[in-house]
């Protein structure tokens, strides 16, 4: 077993309430301007049965009308879950290490997915100490199992369907007791100078205890075969965010490297969709898999400080995601 399968594995102990669990997975076709974002997720609620739900997104970069979002719901009695090798099945899809299959129908609509890559061998964490991985702070883990992946296979959206042959993607895991207040991230590995670079960011607030803590910034970037991290302590209070529904705008430095960016999205590219704590609470999500993302870079060497730019036309993945939602966004799950 690849280390990095091991980190896909189901933290939920099969009793305990309070709990929820996603593992989700972007892909992008930037050939023809389509991507996907699918979910499959536990939710245990304080008070209720647990259940298990398949989410599918399609996004259609020259033809936003054709956006579709489905969801379905099923007992956990019913979903099949084991650790080794990792694999998460219900009636309608699965997932393991390395493949994906599924089917949503609802609407009019339908999603049909049959997915497959070669696992990274590492995971990336985005939170930088184990220590908040194996304890209650903070409410929510998140790492990437395959952090930079290329997928093959085919997406099928009602009638057509859209052959996939090495497209960019991303496969996470995250679980936890509670969802931070409100957050931005975003994730891209289509860039067009550079198809080898990654770029991870996130601003969160959180709580301790009662009390609300600022936003805290992290980012993670490969550059040139090297892994940067920019989400030490010092980091993530220093690291500067400022968001709205469709713009992020950011800055971030590690030694040696100083960044700037801006992500951005129009709403006819973003859906909406409802993510539920286990007390029942709501948060509202507003998300694309088309985004556009310039960065710049800069780089310090024995000759100076060097400047580079990533640009990524329509293949950023972004999410924003707060206690109210933009009523300019269709809630589509």
């Amino acid at each position: 077993m690849r280390l990095s399968e091991q980190d896909n594995q189901l933290r939920w102990d099969g009793r305990k309430p309070g709990f929820y669990e996603v593992y989700y997975l972007k892909v992008n076709d930037p050939r023809v301007g389509i991507a996907a974002w699918l979910r499959y997720t536990l939710l245990a609620p304080q008070r209720g049965d647990p259940v298990a739900e398949i989410w599918g997104f399609f996004f259609h970069r020259n033809q936003p009308a054709e956006n579709a979002g489905l969801k379905a719901t099923y007992p956990w009695s019913e979903t099949r879950v084991e650790q080794i090798p990792f694999r998460f099945a219900t009636r309608s899809a699965e997932l393991t290490h390395a493949e994906a299959r599924g089917e949503l129908v609802g609407g009019g609509r339908r999603l049909r997915w049959d997915l497959r890559w070669e696992p990274n061998a590492a995971t990336v964490r985005l939170l930088p100490f184990r220590w908040m991985y194996e304890g209650p702070f903070p409410r929510t883990k998140v790492l990437s199992p395959n952090f930079d992946i290329r997928l093959s296979g085919f997406l099928e959206v009602d009638d057509r369907v859209y052959p996939l042959a090495g497209a960019p993607g991303q496969q996470a895991h995250l679980w936890g007791t509670r969802h931070a207040a409100r957050w931005v991230w975003g994730h891209c590995n289509a860039f067009v100078e550079d198809a080898e670079a990654v770029f991870e960011g996130l601003s969160a607030q959180i709580q301790l205890g009662p009390l609300p803590l600022p936003m805290l910034t992290l980012f993670v970037l490969r550059l040139d075969g090297r892994m940067i991290f920019m989400n030490g302590l010092s980091a993530m209070i220093r690291n500067r965010s400022q968001a709205e529904i469709g713009v992020w705008r950011f800055a971030g430095q590690g030694p040696g490297i100083r960044i700037q960016g801006e992500a951005s999205t129009s709403l006819e590219h973003l859906v909406g969709a409802i993510y539920t704590d286990p007390d029942g609470s709501r948060r509202w999500c507003h998300n694309t898999k088309v985004g556009d993302l310039r960065l710049t870079i800069h780089q310090r060497s024995e000759g100076g400080w060097h400047r580079k730019e990533l640009t990524a036309p329509g293949t950023c993945a972004l999410e924003w995601v707060g206690r109210t939602q933009d009523p300019r966004v269709r809630i589509w799950v």
